[in-house]
């Protein structure tokens, strides 16, 4: 059993899509992540989400609507992820929350009595993998997402540790690296 790790799990591109959502109601699972995020979890890992959620600030929801939509979605796909842990600001505003800063998964981290240098993060875009890299875990990129640019993808080519199609892909080789 694997305690006081995770895998820290971006939310937009990498488990739900759109990338940019006008409404909640428009966010659906992408294929197998819940399947993936399970797999993951029975293996002891814990699955903090964090997520920019750019939409709040701009007034399309707030956050305490953002974390009705979450617990409520999360729940009836039967996914006990963690969080969510959000940075509500625009992608200009500079803020101590924003990817890739540390902030957000030092705090999962202390919530959760989580060892972040041997945790894991899965996102789709470079500061997923940069903050990986800040706190010493080992970044995933999907493709799924932002990453489905090949411009994205050369971005962090020498950085992520993993690149694949998708979460369902970068569960099993997180997997697989454990059991080695």
């Amino acid at each position: 059993m694997i305690k006081n790790r995770a895998v820290f799990l971006d939310l937009n591109g990498t488990i739900v899509m759109p990338m940019k959502q006008e409404t909640l109601e428009e966010m659906c699972l992408i294929a197998g992540a819940d399947a993936a995020i399970q797999k993951l979890l029975s293996a002891g890992f814990v699955c903090p989400v964090v997520t920019v959620q750019a939409r709040i600030e701009k007034g399309l929801f707030t956050e305490r609507e953002f974390r009705v939509w979450f617990a409520e979605f999360f729940q009836k796909h039967h996914i006990n992820v963690k969080g969510p842990y959000i940075c509500p600001h625009r992608f200009d505003h500079p803020c101590s929350c924003k990817k890739p800063n540390l902030l957000l998964y030092e705090q999962a981290a202390k919530e959760l009595q989580l060892t972040l240098c041997e945790s894991y993060v899965i996102g789709d875009s470079p500061e997923d993998i940069d903050a990986a890299i800040g706190f010493g875990g080992i970044g995933c990129l999907v493709r799924t997402g932002w990453a489905a640019e090949n411009s994205v993808v050369k971005e962090v080519q020498s950085k992520a540790h993993f690149i694949g199609p998708s979460i369902v892909e970068a569960a099993d080789w997180i997997l697989a690296r454990e059991a080695e």
